[in-house]
């Protein structure tokens, strides 16, 4: 006797929501505030980043770090420094030209080309939008990484109304 499974079909459409966002040319900026060695093994900073941001929540580092922003991107970052030139680096931090304690760190963003998409939602809702963005909009979009951090922008840091912006540094492919 032979038995034979059914057939069946899964499909999957992309592409169907929209991604808003728009491209800006930005002169090097300075953040300040607190960072946190990555690890080239990416699943292991999946658990590291998210403690990172609540030991930032509980230890103050939020009230000290507010009251520093001065200039844009006005919001609370999140910067990834992935590059073959520094270590790996993820700073909590906010664009600032004010000048610091030893308690807190510095790190330039250099001058670049962004593509920079808004989005709203919850915390899961801001890695859907990476997602998104690196296998359905950069793909097709005639550009590349750049060589330098991406950002996210948290503009509204209300975990049930999250308002935020993710930046891709790009060069055209």
């Amino acid at each position: 006797m032979k038995s034979y499974p059914p057939i069946s079909f899964k499909i999957t459409v992309k592409g169907v929501e929209e991604l808003n966002y728009r491209i800006e040319e930005r002169a090097a900026f300075r953040i300040v505030g607190v960072s946190h060695p990555l690890d080239k093994e990416l699943e292991n900073n999946f658990t590291a980043v998210p403690q990172m941001w609540q030991n930032a929540a509980i230890n103050g580092t939020f009230e000290k770090i507010t009251p520093l922003m001065n200039s844009q991107p006005m919001g609370v970052l999140g910067v990834s420094v992935c590059n073959d030139k520094e270590k790996w680096r993820y700073f909590i931090a906010v664009s600032s030209s004010i000048d610091i304690d030893n308690s807190l760190e510095e790190y330039v963003i250099p001058a670049c080309t962004w593509a920079i998409f808004s989005g709203t939602g919850t915390g899961m809702s801001i890695q859907e939008l990476e997602q998104r963005i690196i296998t359905e909009w950069l793909p097709t979009s005639g550009f590349e990484f750049d060589n330098a951090p991406d950002i996210e922008v948290y503009l509204n840091p209300d975990p049930n109304n999250m308002q935020y912006e993710v930046w891709l540094p790009i060069r055209k492919s």
